[in-house]
């Protein structure tokens, strides 16, 4: 029952994603391993606004942004209200050096459900160190 975060889930979306990159063979691993993924509703806008943005710096048309945010409800994610894990997500910002408490409401619900997070921000992987609950695509596997 991994958490997934919106670095992840935009490259399964994405116009322009790799069909060989990191986050698409962890989507393959998950459909096999028929695991129950999780996200905080947060996912929604953060992934709309990666998609936007691509839009306005020319990385792919309208069009396109406009199908891939439609996949976005055809993933199979059960999404979570945050507002039970904002005191804790804000409590893991000042521990982690201020870091944006969006990125924090992710790991406080892995930490709630006892799963891992799976992100490729490498930002957030260098500075929350804590193996066996935050892993990159890559390190993901049923076992976790």
């Amino acid at each position: 029952m991994p958490v997934l975060d919106a670095s992840v889930v935009v490259e399964w979306i994405s116009p322009v994603a790799d069909p060989d990159g990191p986050e698409i063979r962890l989507m393959h691993r998950l459909a096999r391993a028929g695991v129950v993924l999780h996200a905080p509703h947060l996912l929604i806008q953060e992934a709309g606004n990666v998609l936007l943005t691509g839009v306005r710096r020319g990385r792919w048309t309208p069009a396109e942004a406009d199908e891939a945010f439609g996949d976005l409800d055809r993933l199979p994610l059960v999404r979570h209200a945050d507002n039970n894990d904002l005191e804790r997500a804000w409590e893991l910002s000042r521990r982690y050096d201020e870091h944006p408490i969006y990125d924090m409401v992710y790991l406080a619900i892995a930490e709630r459900l006892d799963e891992v997070l799976v992100t490729a921000d490498q930002r957030l992987l260098d500075r929350v160190r804590r193996p066996g609950r935050i892993v990159r695509p890559d390190d993901w596997s049923a076992e976790s």
